[in-house]
């Protein structure tokens, strides 16, 4: 689903339309201040013309907004003149599906804004001539090849002056597959030079020269092997003449694929050890155990931990019905052959079958299934809201029945307080008060507006582990997941939607910039909730 709104500059929204496809007519006059606001979920990329005048583009897009103000004033000396004039305005955005993937020039991005990270491509620079917006660095990405001339549109280009200590980057936001590269460079000549030669760097150690003729066709460097990169480099801009004049770039051209990671194969992580983990820097910190990316566009996503055998899987049916597969990690005719398992939905409403049962499960509702159940899949009721279903299972000895479970019907145990700023209800789906389990237990703890920690003061269970996904954050919240032993811990930031393993000697603990909810699930030794080693927050460290 593609939500777009038109805002004001006191952000009162002037138009709005949503769909999985947009093409649509503002009929109104753009003022100062305006902006074009797309909101967006479970997709990374997405196709924009957000102007008649603009280059479509493919842009990917980590957080779930892209905002685009208005181009007015001087600013719009980099685009058409008829750009984002008159009143009548048709803007297109839809999802790219695999053509984000094909081959294609991959530097192309016609929205780009200078000082903007937010969506990618994008370019930046050390240097820009005069800071004189017919030379900002966007100018060289937007697909604009004309280059026998200099100023405004359609002449703009990339330019840092008559020198040679200039930097030029395009971040492409995401690991890309570069095959080839051309150049088109600002050909006014005579008032132009141009650079004989620049140093090309990228992001895996990888470096090429390209070396120029004076000519305003594209100069082409076909590189000796594919190169993984994040980004791509310019340095050592050698001018062919003495002393040194203006020389400028139209555009960069990079011909490659943005790689898409493969979620569907089961991820598996052994166990770390405590001893290890105080050494973890941040990024293997996460590695170990941070799970992202749980729920995409018809997909499948697994992580098995080798931390008491829990495997934690997010599913997400949109177009597509999908069926729960053992996979060979598991050496199992069917998934829960040797295991049981619980999921709560946490997206709109879908329908689980179970052996050609139907459980329809809405917002918030949990199921429990057991050992020996073969033939399980998910599919989505309404494809402008897809379920989320959020798994968690473990190995079973026993087979115990099947037992739908929405929230109205889960245990709940208020606790925290105000004053302590950690007022929250425990919802105890799969528990032994509630159901009977082989070793899973499984719940949603929902902190009350004004409450931001969880499990405060904290503790650890050397007979069981635990995972935590967190939920219903807005984008630019976050909860800090404490970890480690009490006397070494050490955070992991989380976002929404993401989970994290806690292993049985670890504290597990969090601290929201705002209230927000937590699914846990345990396995191990017991299923008694209060068997716990509560840890003196004094003592922490």
């Amino acid at each position: 689903m593609i939500e777009l709104t038109i805002v004001d500059k006191d952000g009162k929204v002037l138009f709005a339309e949503k769909g999985n496809s947009i093409d649509c007519v503002y009929n109104a006059e753009y003022n100062a201040g305006d902006k074009i606001i797309i909101h967006k979920k479970d997709t990374e990329f997405l196709s924009l013309k957000l102007d008649e005048t603009l280059a479509e583009s493919i842009i990917f897009i980590p957080t779930s907004t892209l905002e685009f103000e208005i181009p007015f004033g001087d600013l719009r000396r980099g685009y058409d003149e008829k750009a984002f004039s008159g009143n009548s305005h048709r803007i297109k955005v839809s999802e790219p599906e695999d053509a984000a993937y094909e081959l294609r020039n991959i530097a192309l991005n016609s929205h780009d804004k200078r000082g903007q990270k937010r969506y990618f491509p994008h370019a930046y620079a050390n240097l820009v001539t005069r800071e004189d917006v017919c030379f900002y660095e966007r100018n060289a990405i937007d697909g604009i090849r004309d280059n026998e001339g200099h100023g405004p549109y359609p002449f703009h280009s990339w330019a840092g002056g008559a020198r040679e200590d200039l930097e030029y980057y395009i971040d492409f936001g995401s690991e890309v597959e570069v095959e080839k590269l051309v150049f088109y460079l600002r050909a006014d000549f005579p008032h132009d030079t141009y650079w004989k030669n620049i140093d090309v760097e990228f992001s895996d150690g990888s470096r090429v020269t390209a070396e120029f003729e004076e000519t305003k066709d594209g100069q082409e460097i076909v590189l000796p092997e594919k190169i993984v990169t994040k980004t791509m480099h310019l340095t050592n801009f050698k001018q062919v003449s003495f002393p040194l004049s203006w020389a400028a770039l139209s555009q960069v051209e990079v011909y490659g694929r943005y790689i898409k990671e493969d979620l569907s194969k089961m991820e598996v992580r052994t166990a770390s050890n405590p001893k290890d983990v105080k050494n973890y820097d941040t990024d293997r910190l996460r590695q170990e155990f941070h799970i992202s990316k749980l729920f995409t566009k018809d997909n499948t996503r697994m992580v098995y931990s080798h931390i008491d055998r829990i495997i934690t899987a997010g599913i997400m049916p949109v177009f597509q019905e999908l069926r729960l597969e053992a996979g060979k990690e598991l050496a199992a005719d069917y998934f829960l052959q040797r295991r049981e398992m619980g999921c709560i939905n946490i997206g709109g409403k879908g329908i689980i079958t179970v052996d050609g049962t139907e459980y329809e499960m809405n917002p918030r509702d949990g199921i429990y299934i057991g050992m020996g159940n073969k033939e399980i899949t998910f599919k989505c009721v309404d494809t402008e809201n897809p379920p989320k279903f959020y798994i968690s299972s473990c190995p079973a000895h026993t087979s115990y029945p099947i037992v739908k479970i929405d929230i109205t019907k889960a245990k709940k145990v208020p606790c925290g307080s105000v004053e302590d700023c950690n007022k929250r209800v425990i919802n105890q789906y799969i528990h032994p008060e509630v159901m009977k389990s082989c070793q899973l237990a499984m719940g949603l703890t929902q902190l009350e507006v004004g409450s931001n920690w969880n499990t405060m003061p904290t503790h650890t269970h050397d007979r069981r582990m635990e995972v935590y996904l967190y939920l219903d954050m807005d984008e630019n919240d976050a909860v800090f997941h404490m970890m480690g032993e009490p006397n070494e811990t050490r955070h992991i930031v989380m976002h929404n939607e993401e989970a994290v393993i806690s292993p049985s000697w670890s504290i597990h603990s969090g601290v929201g910039t705002k209230n927000y909810s937590f699914i846990w699930a345990m396995c191990g030794e017991n299923q008694e909730f209060d068997d716990m080693d509560f840890v003196e927050t004094k003592d922490i460290r």
